[in-house]
């Protein structure tokens, strides 16, 4: 069965071309044992041809791991026969072995210096396969042309050499099975024609021991060729998912080049476009601001100055959504420019919770304060630490339900650096959605349950203007336990006040 599946599903390189010993295709007996020399070699399935190509490499760098080795003892096995046998013999067997062998080393060599391609396996197949059927029938010769019919003592030394040779044959060839089958079986072949030879029962016996010791050879030998095979499989899958995983790593970072050039065209042009959108917003609010205050008359239909309050009100809230989207794209387009100055946290916050204390009344949410006493100054932007103030308690308004409290604090830490924020005790964020929020014009399920409310930028621009002084910001919430909005800047932007100044003086 194993040498019908790998005759019907054999890969170009296992079965392409008539070699030395005839096509794969004709079915003929050298075919048969190759296929089925082929199959064993796979573990019973026929291997791709880079598989073949990673086998006879392993095999090429045994064969040539021990170049003098060999030749030597080949050397001193034809001189230990000089007692008994032709010098001449002996002289042509030697060379021949030293000339197969020298073959064999200058092919396996070539191989691993050349680039060869797997579809290329097929004619270095052949080439192992027929050195190694060379050499095998030559070194089995021996038992032929060094036998002496009357000496026992030679005769068993004749067969015990060629018996252990097997062994040091099985371990170079091993990796790659019909190799191997073309360096056992002539020699397995040899010794039983020449017990068979003998004629009498007892040799016939030592010839079913030899057959059955080749099976069990064969057995071994599978085996361990299994597990190289599994190995080299292993291999070849682990350099292929590297190949695709570098592969996917660049096209990963191709994309993502693409859309970081993308984003920044997109902050670019939203940038630069701060004139082009707010000139004519701006008319569009002055003159509707003077169409409802009515001052150049009054209106024929009162209608109108609702009309003018409307567009004023939509104006306002389109200018303070463009104002986000352009500070937003400044920031991301690293053209933020801050103006740096000496900045008082807690005034600013103070200032902060006045502009908004009107719409904290209106919503019926109480501002508590809670700032430490003698905070140093800031050294930085004080336009971009007032509008996250505003953003921050904005958010925290908005989300307030009636009758809480929202408290603004600020305080030192034992590290040095200052924390400001604001608490509230809203509805809270799903510790799921917290990175969402973060991203611009992106609200949690609190923000969507009240549309109209806000557009998802506030605290994208609280991250970007703390990121611009060297700052970080930090939201802590649970649903149900309300926000802890929480700004910390670094302590190489703070100084003592004037107050701690004195009394350190």
């Amino acid at each position: 069965m194993a040498v019908d599946d790998a005759s019907r599903n054999s890969a170009p390189g296992a079965n392409a071309g008539d070699g030395l010993f005839g096509s794969s295709s004709g079915r003929g007996p050298w075919a048969s044992l190759h296929a089925y020399a082929a199959a064993m070699s796979g573990g019973g399935h026929e291997l791709t041809p880079k598989a073949r190509l990673a086998q006879l490499r392993t095999l090429a760098e045994s064969q040539v791991s021990m170049p003098f080795a060999f030749p030597v003892l080949m050397i001193g096995y034809g001189i230990s026969h000089a007692y008994i046998v032709a010098w001449p013999i002996i002289a042509i067997w030697g060379a021949a072995m030293v000339v197969l062998h020298l073959a064999t080393m200058t092919t396996a060599r070539r191989f691993l210096t050349t680039e060869v391609d797997p579809e290329d396996v097929a004619r270095w197949r052949w080439r192992f396969e027929g050195l190694t059927a060379a050499f095998s029938f030559s070194f089995s010769s021996l038992l032929f042309l060094f036998w002496q019919p009357d000496d026992i003592f030679h005769q068993t030394y004749l067969v015990s050499s060629v018996t252990i040779a097997l062994v040091p044959m099985t371990l170079v060839t091993i990796f790659y099975f019909p190799v191997f089958y073309w360096t056992i079986l002539p020699a397995v072949g040899a010794l039983a024609l020449r017990m068979a030879l003998y004629g009498d029962l007892f040799h016939f016996a030592i010839v079913g021991v030899l057959a059955a010791f080749t099976v069990l050879l064969v057995k071994l030998a599978s085996q361990v060729n299994n597990a190289m095979q599994r190995a080299i499989t292993l291999r070849e899958d682990k350099n292929v998912l590297i190949d695709q995983l570098f592969k996917a790593k660049r096209d990963s970072d191709a994309a993502r080049a693409r859309a970081e050039e993308a984003n920044r065209a997109k902050s670019h042009f939203l940038a630069n476009m701060s004139h082009e959108l707010r000139t004519p917003l701006n008319a569009i609010i002055g003159f509707s601001e003077v169409m409802s205050s009515e001052i150049f008359g009054k209106h024929v239909v009162p209608t109108y100055r609702e009309y003018a309050d409307d567009i004023n009100r939509s104006g306002q809230h389109l200018l303070g959504l463009i104002n986000d989207v352009l500070d937003l794209s400044r920031i991301e387009a690293g053209r933020f420019q801050i103006t740096e100055e000496d900045v008082d946290i807690a005034q600013l916050a103070e200032d902060s919770r006045r502009i908004l204390e009107i719409r904290a009344q209106g919503q019926r949410v109480t501002i508590a304060t809670d700032f430490e006493p003698d905070l140093p100054i800031f050294h930085g932007d004080a336009r971009a630490m007032r509008q996250t103030w505003i953003n921050l308690l904005t958010n925290a308004i908005k989300f307030s339900p009636p009758g809480s409290e929202v408290r603004m604090f600020a305080r030192m830490e034992a590290n040095g650096e200052m924390r400001f924020g604001v608490h509230d005790r809203g509805p809270g964020i799903a510790e799921s959605e917290i990175d969402k929020v973060l991203h611009a014009f992106t609200q949690g399920a609190s923000g969507l349950a009240q549309p109209g409310k806000g557009s998802g930028l506030g605290l994208s621009i609280v991250k970007g203007l703390l990121a611009v002084h060297g700052g970080r910001f930090e939201l802590k919430s649970k649903l149900g336990e309300g926000t802890q909005a929480e700004c910390v800047l670094p302590h190489q932007r703070l100084q003592p006040s004037v107050s701690m100044a004195k009394r350190a003086s």
